[in-house]
């Protein structure tokens, strides 16, 4: 079995290393070798955080390379923009059009480019790239912390994750308090039915 690649990218607060915890801790109950890179900033002041999760039945390295990153996971967009030269035209990249901007944009200091213009750039490169908004979908889940999930749910639905949809589905649920379990749920499917709308061209 080939190791599959998935690269996560954002700021830090979106939960993208619980997200990256909960594919780790899947991936070995299914019985399955991973391991896990991470780059992070100073998560407190929205840093970079990329995480680098490489599954399969042997794994040797947790480091990517340009043209082996199957999926790009995309919590913030110009995160998303920085990260394009890992990846190749086989890349599913899934991104979250919600901006998180920095305190050197709200100071003054720089301009956050056009969302629109970092997606259409994305997509001249990468002939899969799947745009939502997890922040509404978070919401009509119930709760906006719920967004990482909803990219969770997205990646599970897209074919190219080789761990079972109810182990995901069972790890998500030790990994959350109680009182949220439900609208975690929610949070999770939205972002599988948003998944189901578009097409990954093979």
């Amino acid at each position: 079995m080939k190791a599959t690649t998935v690269e996560i990218v954002g700021v830090g607060g979106q939960g993208a290393l619980f997200v990256a915890g909960i594919i780790g801790n899947a991936a070995i109950e299914d019985g399955l070798h991973v391991l896990m890179s991470e780059i992070h900033g100073m998560a407190q002041r929205g840093g970079v955080v990329s995480t680098v999760i490489r599954i399969g039945e042997e794994v040797h390295s947790p480091l990517s390379f340009s043209d082996d990153v199957d999926v790009l996971l995309g919590f913030e967009p110009v995160e998303v923009y920085r990260a394009r030269g890992r990846l190749s035209k086989k890349t599913v990249v899934i991104m979250s059009t919600d901006r998180v901007v920095p305190f050197t944009v709200t100071a003054g200091l720089q301009e956050y480019p056009s969302v629109e213009e970092v997606v259409e750039e994305i997509k001249s490169r990468i002939p899969n790239v799947i745009t939502l908004s997890s922040r509404e979908l978070a919401l009509k889940a119930g709760n906006a912390l719920t967004q990482n999930v909803v990219m969770l749910g997205a990646l599970s639905a897209c074919g190219l994750l080789p761990i079972k949809r109810e182990t995901l589905i069972e790890t998500l649920k030790k990994r959350v308090k109680r009182n949220y379990v439900d609208v975690n749920l929610r949070a999770f499917e939205l972002g599988e039915e948003m998944m189901r709308c578009c097409e990954i061209k093979r």
